[in-house]
C-alpha cells in the first residue's frame, strides 16, 4: 500500500529479485517503466526486460536477484544523496571487492 503513493508522488520506489515481476509488475507500479531487471526466472513476465545488475527507471529502481543488493543499496544512496563521496563512505566499511570503483557507480547504472 505504500508503493503507490511512492511513485505518484515521484519518489524512489523499487524492489529485488522476482518482486519487479511478481509484486510492481502485477500492481501497475511499472506502467510507463522503460526498462527494469529482475531474476533471470521471471524476466519474461517483465514489459520492458533489460539485462542489467540494477535498473533505474524513472523513479523505479529494480536489481536482479541477492548477488546484486549491494549494488541496489548503493544506487539508492546514489540516487537519494546526490553525493559520489556518500556511496564511497557506505561501500567502504562494507568489505566490497578491491575493483569496486565509486567513481564509476554511475556507469554502471542502467539508467532508463
Amino acid at each position: 500500500d505504500s508503493l503507490p503513493p511512492q511513485k505518484k508522488e515521484g519518489r524512489l520506489y523499487g524492489a529485488v529479485c522476482a518482486a519487479p515481476a511478481v509484486a510492481l509488475q502485477p500492481n501497475g507500479l511499472m506502467d510507463q517503466i522503460e526498462a527494469a531487471t529482475c531474476h533471470p526466472g521471471f524476466m519474461h513476465a517483465l514489459a520492458s526486460p533489460s539485462e542489467a545488475r540494477v535498473v533505474l527507471s524513472q523513479n523505479c529502481l529494480t536489481s536482479r536477484g541477492p548477488g546484486t543488493t549491494f549494488e541496489f543499496a548503493l544506487a539508492a544512496i546514489a540516487i537519494l544523496s546526490g553525493e559520489e563521496s556518500t556511496v564511497a563512505e557506505v561501500a567502504g566499511p562494507m568489505v566490497l571487492p578491491a575493483s569496486f570503483d565509486p567513481s564509476r557507480f554511475a556507469e554502471k547504472l542502467g539508467r532508463h
